[in-house]
């Protein structure tokens, strides 16, 4: 297997994953071993065909349309929270006056 890393500004990777980043509440990344907590680009991994290659944001694989995470050796695998909301949305407020002249 041959695992490389292509390092790109984290925009870009953050603007090709579009819906697929942030990850959802719940889902499985995969923290990349070798890459700093900063990295970001792509994990190309090929085995004895074609390979396939993932999104890194942060040092992290998040689930997209690649496929399943890669799961490679030493990576840990982190199932994100199901954070509930600690305050309601905001839907009870007043709106703004839209003529500069009111009080």
């Amino acid at each position: 297997m041959t695992v490389m890393f292509t390092q790109m500004p984290r925009e870009d990777v953050v603007t090709y994953l579009d819906r697929s980043y942030p990850p959802a509440a719940g889902s499985t990344v995969e923290r990349v071993r070798f890459l700093s907590e900063t990295a970001c680009g792509g994990v190309a991994v090929q085995t004895s065909g074609p390979g396939t290659t993932w999104w890194v944001v942060d040092g992290v694989i998040v689930p997209q349309d690649a496929g399943p995470l890669p799961e490679l050796e030493g990576d840990e695998l982190i199932t994100l929270p199901n954070e509930e909301p600690t305050q309601p949305p905001m839907t009870d407020f007043d709106p703004a006056p839209l003529s500069a002249d009111t009080p």
